[in-house]
C-alpha cells in the first residue's frame, strides 16, 4: 500500500496551527504511515509550534496583504516565490490532498493544487470569514466551518460549506487538574483565572491585569491567578506583579494547556477562532477581550458567538491600560465575585462542544488517499 502524503498549507498564527496539528492527530491515528507537511509561514511562531510535533516543515516567502503603498514590493515577490516553491512541493511530493489552514500562507499551495488537480479543502473557523479565505473558496472542494453563519460570506461557493465545528486536539481534553496544581504551585482551595492574552501576547492586556492590584488583594483568599504573557514579556509583567504585590503564577509560554485548561475556573483571552473553539471543548467560561486593530473586527465576531450562547462576557480592548483596567472592574472582577453567575455561564459553555470535528476533516482527507 502507498504512503499518502497530506500537505497542509498556512500558518502565522497559533490560532492557524493548533487546529490543524489536531486534524493531523487524528489523521496520525487511523494512517501512522502518513506523510504530513507543513507548508507553513517564515515566523518565529510557526518554528516554536511545529517544532516540536515532528512534521515536516516548509517555511514559505509569501507575506500579509500590505496596508500601505510601501509594502507592495515586498508583498508581491514574496507571491512569485511563494507560488514557485508551491508548484515545486507539490511536484515533488505528489500529495494525496491539501488542507488549507487559511490566511495568507495557505494560498499559493492550494491554487497550486487546484491547477495541478489535486484535492482540497479549506478550514475557516472565524464566524467572519476573511478576505484570503474568500479568495481561496473558488479552488477549493469543501469549506470547513466552526460557526454556521459563516457559510453567508462564501457567497456563491456558500454551498460548499460544512459546518463540523474548530478541531481541537484531544489531547486538551484529557488534562488533570490535580496535575496542573502540583505543575504551577496551585492552592487547591482557590479558584484559578486563566489569562491568555493570545501567541504572540498582548500588552493592554497584561497592563490593565496588574492594574487591578486591589481588587485582587480582596479577592487572593478564593482566586489565584495563571498568566501566559506571550514571548518577550515574562521578566517584566513577573517585576510587575512583584511590584504591584500580586501573587500570580507567570509564563511566557504553556506548553500544557491542557493543564491550563483543566485548572481553570475562568478566562481571560482574546477572541481567535481556535481560542473559541477551545473555549467550547473544553467548556470554560470566558471573559473576551478582542484584539482590536484588525481591520474588520474578526475577533468581536467570534466573541459575539460564545456571548450570545451566555458563556462569555466581551470587553472592548480599549488599547488603554488604564481605560481596560476599568472595564475589567465591572466585567471581570464581578463575575469572579459571583459564584452563581459564573456557574451559569460554565453550564452554557459545556453545552457549546462539538469534539469530532478533528476527525470529520481528518476522514476526509484520508478518503482522498
Amino acid at each position: 500500500m502507498a504512503v499518502p502524503t497530506f500537505i497542509f498549507a498556512g500558518g502565522g498564527t497559533g490560532g492557524h496551527l493548533y487546529p490543524a496539528l489536531a486534524v493531523a492527530q487524528i489523521l496520525r491515528q487511523s494512517r501512522p504511515e502518513a506523510r504530513i507537511i507543513f507548508a507553513c509561514s517564515d515566523r518565529d511562531i510557526d518554528r516554536r509550534i511545529l517544532a516540536a510535533s515532528g512534521y515536516e516543515m516548509i517555511p514559505q516567502p509569501v507575506r500579509p496583504m500590505p496596508r500601505s503603498l510601501r509594502g507592495w514590493g515586498a508583498f508581491a515577490k514574496g507571491l512569485l516565490a511563494g507560488r514557485k516553491l508551491a508548484r515545486e512541493l507539490l511536484e515533488r511530493n505528489r500529495p494525496a490532498a491539501v488542507f488549507g489552514l487559511g490566511g495568507f500562507a495557505a494560498f499559493p499551495v492550494v491554487r497550486a493544487a487546484r491547477a495541478g488537480g489535486i484535492p482540497q479543502c479549506l478550514l475557516s473557523i472565524d464566524a467572519v470569514a476573511g478576505l484570503a479565505n474568500r479568495s481561496l473558496a473558488k479552488y477549493v472542494d469543501v469549506i470547513f466551518t466552526q460557526f454556521e453563519r459563516t457559510a453567508a460570506d462564501y457567497g456563491r461557493h456558500a454551498g460548499k460549506a460544512r459546518q463540523v465545528g474548530c478541531p481541537v486536539r484531544p489531547s486538551l481534553l484529557s488534562g488533570d487538574i490535580d496535575e496542573a496544581r502540583r505543575l504551577w504551585g496551585l492552592h487547591s482551595g482557590r479558584k484559578t483565572l486563566v489569562i491568555v492574552p493570545g501567541s504572540l501576547g498582548a500588552a493592554t492586556i497584561n497592563d490593565a491585569v496588574v492594574r487591578l492590584k486591589g481588587e485582587l488583594d480582596g479577592l487572593g483568599g478564593q482566586w489565584q491567578l495563571l498568566h501566559v504573557t506571550g514571548p518577550g514579556k515574562l521578566q517584566d509583567l513577573r517585576q510587575a506583579y512583584s511590584a504591584a504585590g500580586i501573587g500570580a503564577t507567570v509564563l511566557e509560554f504553556c506548553e500544557r494547556m491542557d493543564l491550563a485548561y483543566a485548572v481553570a475556573d475562568l478566562v481571560l483571552c482574546r477572541a481567535g477562532a481556535s481560542t473559541i473553539g477551545e473555549l467550547y471543548a473544553v467548556g470554560k467560561p470566558a471573559v473576551l477581550m478582542p484584539y482590536p486593530f484588525h481591520r474588520d473586527q474578526h475577533q468581536r465576531h467570534n466573541a459575539q458567538e460564545m456571548v450570545s450562547a451566555g458563556a462569555a462576557e466581551l470587553v472592548t480592548d480599549l488599547k488603554d491600560a488604564g481605560g481596560n483596567a476599568q472595564a475589567l472592574r465591572t466585567s471581570l472582577l464581578a463575575i469572579m465575585a459571583d459564584q452563581a453567575r459564573l456557574d451559569r455561564m460554565r453550564q452554557a459553555a459545556e453545552g457549546l462542544a462539538r469534539p469530532d470535528a478533528a476527525t470529520k476533516i481528518a476522514d476526509w482527507l484520508l478518503s482522498r488517499a
